[in-house]
């Protein structure tokens, strides 16, 4: 494990190392009253992510090296703390393994705090750290500093309003989504969901837009979908889409989807290329459906003990770290998802693109139902970003 993740860190650093960052402002954010961060350009950040997975495929024979990343923490104690030479350590800890796009830019993360603090500053991260319920309730609780978030239903038990953030088709691209969780429905979000939960945000990370695969049929309409069984996160929107287009969902932890799968408990399920692809998912699934249905956010969180405890000036270290690494890692993941959907299809899973009309028209009912209850703010803000004025947002916003 530990030579694996070097040789991530010595790719990563590589990379990043032809990229010039630069002072900029953001306008969209600069209106909003936001903070003005350091800023990558879209195009730079994707040239830096290309340029990783170049890394990554001749990367070879990495031992130890200098790095501000311990791969998984022997202390389980996750309290902040400073080190004898006065350096602020935090624990940030994470569901995904080592190798996915999500635990690629956490190491950039840590390269740019230690960066941007003047090395006042240091991240330890631990790896495949278990679930997300489990590391959500450790943050709130004040018994670990920090984590990434990959599935809004850890927070359904606290507020009914985190199953807004699946409602299906909000946003199908990820330009629109991450421009939406960088403004005001990032503040949205924060202000209505994580604030009140207890913790802190530090920022809107890429778990990605989501995906059907199954074992019966290809999935062209929502007709294909009737009558399948698929495994689902247990929040209000996605269990009112598969009923929407006619087939049963059934909840399991993902840890265990893949043999649920195998096992022909479930037809099938919907997740990110990145995960699908991650917990090989692709070895037990005939069929991979291109939806792009439900884009899913990753929001990195922090103990309000943690958060409380630093000056604003470290505050700060830690918004632009995480800006800056979330954007890297947002086109990581879009980089990969090419590489990952060949390797899928070279493994002899049947791929198709779906045309996303009929899917919207049978979720119309799902919105209806989600304004009625929780109001339609979440749409209005939504619709700020999405080009498609016959979208769902456009049609459910004021």
């Amino acid at each position: 494990m530990r030579k694996l993740i070097n040789k991530l860190i010595i790719a990563t650093a590589a990379a990043m190392s032809l990229v010039i960052f630069t002072a900029c402002v953001d306008s969209d954010r600069a209106r909003e009253d936001l903070p003005q961060i350091t800023r990558m350009d879209r195009a730079d950040v994707a040239a830096a992510s290309a340029a990783t997975l170049a890394g990554l495929q001749t990367a070879t024979g990495a031992t130890s090296g200098s790095t501000v990343v311990a791969d998984v923490a022997d202390d389980t104690s996750n309290t902040f703390y400073v080190n004898e030479d006065g350096v602020i350590i935090f624990n940030l800890w994470n569901q995904t393994d080592a190798t996915h796009p999500i635990s690629l830019g956490l190491i950039r993360f840590a390269e740019l705090v230690q960066e941007l603090s003047d090395g006042e500053m240091m991240v330890n991260i631990r790896y495949g750290a278990g679930n997300d319920g489990d590391l959500l309730a450790m943050v709130n609780n004040n018994q670990l500093d920090a984590a990434i978030i990959t599935i809004w239903s850890a927070w359904q038990s606290l507020t009914p309003l985190a199953n807004l953030e699946a409602l299906p088709f909000m946003f199908t691209n990820y330009e629109d989504a991450w421009a939406a969780y960088e403004g005001t429905l990032g503040d949205w979000v924060t202000s209505n969901i994580i604030v009140p939960s207890g913790a802190r945000t530090l920022g809107y990370w890429t778990n990605g837009l989501r995906h059907f695969t199954n074992n019966v049929r290809p999935i062209t309409v929502p007709a294909d979908m009737v009558g399948l069984r698929m495994r689902s996160p247990q929040t209000t929107t996605h269990l009112a889409m598969y009923e929407a287009f006619g087939s049963a969902s059934l909840a399991l932890p993902f840890g265990q989807v893949h043999a649920g799968l195998a096992a022909g408990t479930f037809d099938g399920q919907d997740n990110p290329l990145g995960n699908i692809h991650a917990a090989r998912l692709y070895e037990v699934q005939q069929y991979l459906t291109i939806s792009n249905h439900m884009f899913s956010s990753a929001p990195m969180i922090a103990s309000t003990n943690f958060w409380y405890s630093l000056s604003a000036e470290h505050q700060q270290v830690l918004l632009e770290a995480s800006l800056l690494a979330s954007r890297y890692q947002g086109a990581l993941t879009v980089a990969m998802e090419t590489t990952q959907l060949m390797q899928m299809e070279a493994a002899g899973v049947i791929v198709n693109t779906v045309d996303m009309t009929p899917f919207i028209a049978a979720s119309i009912p799902i919105w209806a139902e989600h304004m009625e209850r929780y109001g339609n703010d979440i749409a209005t803000i939504a619709a700020r970003y999405v080009g498609d004025t016959n979208s769902l947002a456009h049609q459910f916003s004021d």
